[in-house]
């Protein structure tokens, strides 16, 4: 808006105090402050790695929307505080690209003349002795020649370390900037992202909860009627209408949708079947969802969503052996508690309930059916890594842009010592003087809700205090990141271009840090060994020619 007329502009002519309308589907194209906002979700991946739509509110501490995202759900009004290359992405944008190769080095240098003097006494010696002088000059010249090389420690360096990287690379491990040897032999910390470097990019489900009963997992593959309606309602009861645009479907519904499939449902098979009669979808402001189906056993409407909302939907509640008893508040405690401690330990708590009462095909009253437990898994062989880091001596963080309790629970699970016992919020970073992050970066390690800015800033601390630090990350939002750190690793697959074109090293999994560390640790061995063994087949060659001229 201008002048307080709508008009449509282009990116470039957006100025700081611009007022922009948000609505679904819209990229962001600047840093806006909230005015208004209507239900508005916005996907932050690109730029925090929270694989899940963020709410933004007015009146929340989740006020900003940054350039880069997109708008998922609702609608806004905001004012540019941001654009071009002073946003958060633009930071990001403004990094180095390209690689650094190792260049074959100089043969001569004016130093390494110095030591031929050291030759000169016993060259003099030769000529008066030997009447072939010929021969004279072309055996000191060899000796000039090999006192030369054997002082030249980039060259023998460079022969090392084009052996040690083709075996790297023979690996499927991509070094772009080969100087990051000279920093992964003496990495003291290193700075991980949660999602995509220490868990996957989906949410899976944990745990269902009834109100009488949590089952174990591996009980779902039976028929009974509670369990086999849960796997139904996980299969339908999302706004995928197409089985081909699965992969397209948010996060959680994918989740759920997985889990029916792992459980024996023929998902594809049964949403063929299953024809839609009633459809309401999710809305962030009544933060659920419901859908209708004619099923084998009749008419059955599903809805999902936040537990407090769903909670409020339903009049009664089915136990595991399908009794359906009308809500108590003993009831409510249970599930409000059990809800509670999914939040705290990280995960995501979901309600479903359904019904098969309708007027006019709309549900009249809901039966709460369970709370599932969704989490983002860790990927395998992470705890190994982290264990064998930390007995080589090098400190291991959490850098991210997700909730604080997500983060604790993965460093929990994942052995990373926190001795603070808390997190570090971006939030609580960006009202704190840079020394005192500082400080707190002894001994705290983890960090969330972190903008990418925020990890530069904090891998940059960290190096003030005489910290070799090493980032992995795989996202735009770990680019700053990547750039500031003494070693920036992302990963040959699966990770952003802005990611990989900043990196130093391209990995194919975490455990390829462990491979790349004991390389650059081997390969420093062999240097220092190398030089050694030449220091001391220069002293002999010498004591050797002066005992001869001597004698």
């Amino acid at each position: 808006m201008k002048n307080d007329k709508i008009v449509n502009i282009a990116e470039g002519e957006l100025r700081v105090g611009d007022i922009l309308l948000l609505q679904a589907g819209d990229l962001i194209p600047a840093d806006l402050k909230l005015l208004e906002s209507r239900g508005l979700e916005v996907d932050e991946f690109e730029l925090t790695g929270e694989i899940r739509p963020v709410d933004k509110k007015v009146d929340d501490e989740a006020v900003f929307v940054y350039r880069g995202s997109k708008v998922i759900r609702g609608n806004g009004k905001g004012i540019v505080v941001a654009t071009g290359e002073e946003t958060e992405y633009g930071e990001i944008l403004k990094q180095r690209w390209g690689q650094v190769k190792f260049e074959f080095p100089s043969l001569i240098k004016g130093k390494y003349f110095v030591l031929l003097v050291v030759l000169l006494p016993p060259f003099i010696v030769s000529l008066t002795q030997y009447s072939d002088l010929a021969l004279v000059c072309v055996m000191y010249l060899a000796l000039a020649v090999l006192v030369i090389l054997l002082q030249n420690n980039e060259l023998f360096k460079y022969i090392l370390t084009s052996r040690e990287v083709k075996k790297i690379e023979s690996q499927n491990i991509q070094i772009q900037d080969v100087t990051a040897f000279e920093s992964l032999k003496n990495i003291n910390i290193v700075c991980l992202d949660k999602t995509g470097v220490l868990t996957t990019r989906d949410l899976k489900v944990k745990r269902i909860h009834f109100a009488d009963e949590t089952p174990d997992m591996d009980s779902f593959a039976s028929d009974r009627y509670m369990h086999s309606l849960t796997k139904i309602a996980c299969a339908l009861c999302n706004d995928v209408v197409f089985f081909e645009k699965i992969a397209l479907a948010d996060s959680i519904d994918r989740a759920l949708i997985a889990f029916a499939s792992k459980t024996g449902i023929n998902v594809n098979e049964l949403m063929s079947k299953s024809k839609r009669i009633y459809e309401k979808p999710f809305d962030s402001e009544d933060r659920y969802m419901a859908c209708g189906f004619e099923l084998e056993a009749g008419k059955t409407y599903f809805a999902k969503g936040d537990p407090e909302v769903i909670l409020k939907m339903c009049q009664t509640y089915a136990t595991v052996a399908g009794i359906e008893k009308k809500l108590d508040l003993d009831f409510l405690s249970s599930m409000n508690a059990k809800t509670h401690t999914i939040n705290q330990n990280g995960d995501v708590a979901i309600a479903l309930a359904y019904s098969s009462n309708a007027v006019e095909n709309s549900p009249l009253h809901y039966t709460f059916l369970c709370l599932l437990q969704l989490e983002n898994p860790v990927k395998p062989g992470v705890l190994n890594v982290v264990k064998t880091l930390q007995e080589e001596g090098i400190r291991a963080l959490i850098l991210t842009g997700d909730r604080s309790e997500t983060a604790l629970k993965i460093s929990g699970e994942i052995g990373i010592e926190n001795q603070s016992g808390y997190c570090l919020s971006g939030k609580s970073m960006a009202q704190m003087d840079f020394s005192e992050v500082a400080r707190q970066s002894d001994y705290v390690s983890v960090f969330a809700r972190l903008l990418p800015s925020q990890k530069g800033v904090l891998i940059m601390l960290l190096q003030q205090r005489n910290n070799i630090v090493a980032m992995l990350g795989d996202g735009p939002n770990d680019t700053v990141a990547l750039k500031v750190a003494d070693v920036g690793i992302s990963f040959v697959e699966n990770s952003s271009p802005l990611a990989k074109r900043v990196s130093k090293i391209l990995i194919n999994e975490l455990a390829d840090l462990l491979t790349l560390i004991q390389s650059a640790k081997r390969l420093q061995g062999r240097i220092k060994y190398l030089m050694l063994l030449r220091s001391m087949v220069l002293l002999s060659m010498f004591l050797i020619l002066y005992a001869w001229m001597l004698s």
